[in-house]
């Protein structure tokens, strides 16, 4: 019997969590995605890998840390937050947007988003838009401020919540340069999208593969202790705590 607890137990541990990092949600950190076109940036080459661009925006330029741009108002401030790769929060014209849809959301499950914001170079400005499709969440806006004297600058964290309606949740966000001076828009870097309360309704490939695992062991082992039982079996209907031997 204690087999067959642990195994149930853990078949509904995998199909009940209470807090996890969504599995549809991927490449947060803008690692993954297409060529850097230009040597060390990316542009007009699509958005990075799990990424759309959003409808009636031009996809972000994608930078690496071997991009480095100098220029009285144009220096260069930082690289990433964590890993190669950042984005610079618009294109050759002055928005940017991208999104990433992640399906199976529970109801009534809380959604969070974290993501970091810089004012990557000197002629980095302009708001930045967060939103949660799918949930109550309402956009949240940042603005980087105009300084083409900046010495320096930090990524800075925000957080955004909501409370999902819909079982599919839009990850989104649009960057806005002023419409002057060749602008960069903020930057954006190590996005991640956690869910409390509920995670994805149709477990993942490798998660039913485990669920029918131990659904497996847990009937292995109900048939072994039938069959005990019965070798056990002795006249009158009584049962024996011991295995019949032969008498010599």
């Amino acid at each position: 019997m204690k087999t067959i607890l642990i195994a149930a137990v853990a078949v509904l541990a995998l199909g009940a969590g209470t807090s996890a990092t969504a599995a549809g949600f991927i490449n947060g950190g803008f690692e993954d995605g297409p060529a850097l076109n230009f040597g060390s940036y990316a542009r007009g080459n699509g958005a990075p890998t799990g990424w759309s661009a959003v409808p009636g925006y031009e996809a972000p330029d994608i930078l690496s840390n071997a991009y480095n741009q100098t220029g009285a108002g144009f220096e260069q401030l930082l690289h990433a937050h964590s890993g190669d790769r950042y984005l610079d929060m618009n294109g050759q014209s002055a928005s940017g947007g991208l999104y990433q849809d992640v399906s199976g959301i529970a109801l009534g499950s809380t959604v969070v988003i974290t993501y970091w914001v810089s004012q990557w170079a000197q002629n980095s400005a302009g708001t930045l838009t967060a939103s949660l499709g799918g949930t109550d969440a309402l956009d949240q806006v940042t603005t980087v401020a105009f300084n083409n004297t900046a010495t320096s600058a930090a990524w800075t964290q925000y957080t955004l919540v909501g409370t999902a309606t819909a079982s599919t949740v839009r990850v989104q966000f649009l960057g806005l340069a002023p419409s002057c001076c060749s602008i960069g828009a903020p930057g954006l870097d190590d996005v991640s999208f956690t869910v409390i309360g509920g995670t994805a309704v149709v477990p993942e490939p490798a998660t039913w593969a485990l669920m029918i695992g131990g659904f497996g062991l847990a009937g292995a082992s109900l048939r072994r202790r039938r069959a005990a039982a019965q070798d056990q079996r002795i006249p009158g209907g009584k049962t024996s705590g011991y295995s019949s031997l032969p008498v010599s």
